[in-house]
């Protein structure tokens, strides 16, 4: 599922900001480590909606919906920014994983 693997890449996200923290010896440390609290946060809200999703309840459908169009936000304009790869990374899962909700056997099966 791919929310699920989004939460995972929020993870390794985080990951990141403390290999910066702790061994790049970061700018800003205080910055640094409330981006990857913060990071984490999102990472745990996103996984328990996937979780949501994967037991069909209907309360996940909506917080899904936005944060697929909070990284639709965040990713459209990396394509004229000069970096397209990351456009890609975040506009083509949301795409998908929006497209997906509205589906009509899976807007059948989380609508029971």
């Amino acid at each position: 599922m791919l929310v699920a693997l989004e939460a995972l890449l929020l993870v390794a996200g985080a990951a990141y900001l403390v290999h910066g923290l702790v061994v790049d010896d970061a700018a800003v440390p205080v910055g640094a480590a409330v981006l990857a609290l913060t990071t984490l946060a999102f990472a745990a809200g996103v996984a328990l909606c996937a979780h949501g999703l994967l037991q069909r309840a209907t309360w996940a459908r909506s917080p899904v919906l936005v944060w697929q169009l909070l990284q639709l936000a965040a990713g459209w304009p990396a394509f004229s920014g000069g970096s397209p790869w990351l456009g890609v990374l975040l506009v083509v899962p949301a795409v998908l994983v929006l497209v997906g909700l509205f589906l009509p056997p899976v807007s059948a099966q989380i609508s029971r």
